[in-house]
């Protein structure tokens, strides 16, 4: 570390004008900024479901579906609402982007055995006829128009290339209608536009509040507002640097990676309040700026270093998960924090050397915050049961833990999005339906077969009657309705001819939508669906293979996407703690060591889980991502304590005292970070995201049981046997 020391103080100048010229091009580099909410965009290529949705969608030239709900205080079927709906319906239809548009109100209706087209002058002319004709006979009423009457919906269509966000701005502006009519809109275009005004607000506002937050315990535990915020300098200009190293590298940035900049902040400060602390306390003790940077790297230089490749390990391990959110998480925290610690042992005893120091006094050998932690620390049996509770605890209340397979579970239960899916789930079914096909090896012709037609009309009924699934629709439902409007019988056509004439006044467009080579569409909306009920859904199409192909859509890629966080969870916690063991018996070359420093962050993890568990949160692509990276951090406080008590030793102290000695000189940084790094990650909870509101409740149980862990439970092993001086 002298080495490292003297290279900082005699290139001072030129590491300050380099770490200068960086931040200039990672600035540079925000003209590139983009943010990713695709869904899709969270497997990795090859995934079979990811794939077999996406050639869906191009098979039957189907794009993304926005579902606008229509709700008012009187029926929908009077004539003044019927009219207002009708003209909104023909607006949206003229939208650039919109493919197909259907509701409650037929586009024509049959009298006396011919067609008639329904337009603005037919509902004035004939509105209590069309209302009754949408009550009885209409068979797409049930799709569209609650049971009493008072809410219904228009489902658009989009092209599979449009605009989506441009669509979506054009139908917002439509939906400003004149009168009582309530109108908002649902789909995973919705889904996605929100989260990305969601995520703009989460960087305009979270890490400017993060940042002062830890600045306000930084101050509280420094005393000198120029050291508070030297200290956090490391850690902010390597926020800064992962920004440019992702955008410059051509990334987006995605529902995880938005935030990795303010794990960097509050994470990677811990290495430059330990230097600034203990730089702090050698102020008195040396009057030469040199022997002053030496002294403190040699203390703290060692930890900073383990501390940084430990927190990197618990990062780098999401770099193998499936989930490319994660992924991106795990690459960019790492290089984060790595910028932070590499900042740390060099630009911050550069910065050291040239500026000018406040005035310091000796710090006291015991101050009140130090002698409370040794006493603490000797209450061994009070220690014991502590944490043996907490190990018990969450041992119990692990195996409910559950995963979710929800994608609104990133927004509040109060937010308007979920309230707005939650209507139209209860009325029309879910507003992300499932897309399966029928297998046919006649194509078209076999819409002619009545036995055919019947029995996938059979099995459709029988798909109904799962937990979890409302409807399923097909164009064999179409026809079936077409029938019953023009004969008044509610079956399937036998008479082929019946059939072709039936066909022929679908628009060529729509009907591609549902027939294609090989197959036909079918459309199931979903009412509840969890994980359980798509293992039964598979199960299903499993049993039923000769007539139904697959069932995709994004509840079930969503299902599949938490089960791959799950199985990445496993994966990235045991590569972590391997990965930080290794590390630690090969620095500090003692098993006993490695084996101790992993104890608190053992039971930090069980913690977490207890926790997630307790409080009714569940493992999503978020919470799963946060024990991996509780290791990372959490064991830097066994870092720090064990190398202090090492340190100890070397200078002669006996096993006791060098205990005591390390947790004085310790203790304070490390209850300062760990209630730095909880209060800075407390911005979460100003967060629009309710995930983020979980990360932070993760954090706040991490950071304390950690820390304490750390401070109270390594103390006993080391000091075990020993024999304190009078």
């Amino acid at each position: 570390m002298r080495r490292i020391a003297d290279f900082a103080y005699d290139h001072s100048k030129l590491i300050i004008i380099l770490v200068v010229i960086i931040n200039i091009i990672a600035l540079a580099s925000f003209f590139r900024f983009e943010l990713d909410t695709n869904f899709l965009n969270f497997f990795t290529e090859g995934n079979p479901r990811a794939e077999e949705y996406h050639q869906l969608s191009q098979k039957y030239e189907s794009g993304e579906s926005i579902t606008i709900l229509i709700e008012g205080e009187e029926s929908l079927l009077t004539k003044e609402n019927m009219a207002e709906i009708f003209a909104l319906q023909q607006q949206i239809g003229t939208i650039d982007g919109i493919a197909m548009v259907q509701g409650f109100i037929p586009p024509q209706v049959v009298i006396n055995g011919s067609p008639v087209a329904v337009d603005a002058d037919f509902i004035n002319a004939n509105h209590q006829m069309l209302a009754d004709f949408i009550e009885n006979e209409y068979f797409f009423t049930g799709q569209f128009l609650a049971e009493d009457g008072f809410s219904g919906v228009l489902a658009a269509s989009l092209e599979v290339d449009a605009n989506e966000g441009d669509v979506l701005k054009s139908l917002e502006e439509a939906a400003q209608l004149e009168g009582q009519l309530d109108v908002s809109f649902a789909g995973n275009v919705v889904i996605r536009d929100t989260l990305q005004d969601y995520l703009v607000r989460v960087l305009l506002t979270l890490p400017p509040c993060a940042i002062v937050l830890v600045l306000l315990v930084f101050y509280f535990f420094l005393r000198k507002f120029k050291f508070t915020i030297m200290a956090l300098m490391p850690a902010g200009i390597a926020a800064l640097w992962t920004f440019g190293t992702i955008f410059w590298s051509g990334q987006e940035l995605n529902i995880a990676s938005v935030i990795s900049p303010l794990f960097i902040i509050v994470m990677g400060a811990a290495d430059g309040l330990h230097y600034i602390s203990h730089f702090r306390d050698n102020i008195p003790k040396y009057t030469d700026r040199r022997q002053l940077t030496r002294a403190t790297l040699e203390m703290v230089g060692m930890p900073i270093f383990l501390t940084t490749i430990t927190t990197m390990a618990g990062f780098a391990s999401l770099v193998w998960t499936d989930v490319i959110p994660m992924r991106h998480m795990g690459i960019f925290v790492t290089l984060g924090i790595g910028y932070a610690g590499l900042l740390s042992l060099f630009f911050l005893p550069a910065l050291l050397s040239r500026v000018k120091l406040p005035q310091v006094e000796k710090k006291k050998e015991n101050n009140r915050l130090s002698r409370l932690v040794t006493a603490v620390s000797r209450q061994r049996l009070l220690i014991t049961v502590f944490f043996t509770v907490i190990i018990v605890v969450s041992a119990v209340f692990i195996p409910r833990l559950e995963v979710v397979s929800d994608q609104l579970m990133f927004f509040k239960e109060d937010s308007e999005i979920r309230q707005t899916f939650a209507r139209v789930e209860e009325n029309f079914g879910g507003a992300l339906p499932l897309t399966g096909e029928l297998i046919s090896d006649t194509g078209e012709e076999a819409l002619a077969d009545y036995d055919y037609a019947s029995k996938v009309l059979a099995v459709e009924r029988e798909l109904e009657e799962l937990n979890g699934i409302g409807s399923a629709f097909s164009v064999f439902d179409i026809v079936k309705g077409m029938n019953k409007m023009a004969t008044g019988n509610d079956v399937y056509p036998q008479n082929p001819a019946m059939i072709q004439a039936l066909l022929s006044q679908i628009d060529e467009g729509a009907k591609a939508t549902w027939i294609a080579e090989g197959g036909f569409r079918i459309m199931v909306k979903t009412k509840g669906l969890g994980s359980e009920d798509v293992v039964a859904l598979d199960d299903f199409v499993a049993e039923n293979q000769d007539t139904i192909r697959t069932v995709t859509g994004l509840p079930v890629l969503f299902d599949e996407m938490n089960q791959i966080v799950v199985q990445s969870q496993i994966q990235s916690l045991a590569l972590a703690l391997a990965l930080i063991f290794i590390m630690l018996w090969l620095i500090l070359k003692k098993i006993s060591a490695a084996i101790m420093g992993l104890l608190p962050v053992a039971i930090t993890i069980l913690a977490i889980m207890g926790m997630l568990a307790i409080t009714g949160f569940n493992l999503n692509i978020m919470t799963a991502t946060l024990s991996a990276i509780a290791i990372g951090v959490g064991v830097d406080y066994s870092i720090h304590l064990i190398s202090g008590i090492y340190y100890y030793r070397r200078q002669g102290k006996n096993r006791l005292d060098s205990v005591d000695a390390a947790l004085r000189t310790v203790s304070g940084p490390v209850l300062a970070n760990a209630f730095g790094l909880a209060i800075g990650l407390s911005a979460f909870y100003l967060s629009p995201l309710l995930i983020h509101i979980h990360v932070a409740s993760v954090m706040w149980v991490a950071m304390m049981v950690s820390s304490m862990a750390a401070l109270f439970l390594i103390p006993i092993f080391y000091s075990w046997g020993g024999k304190n001086k009078e």
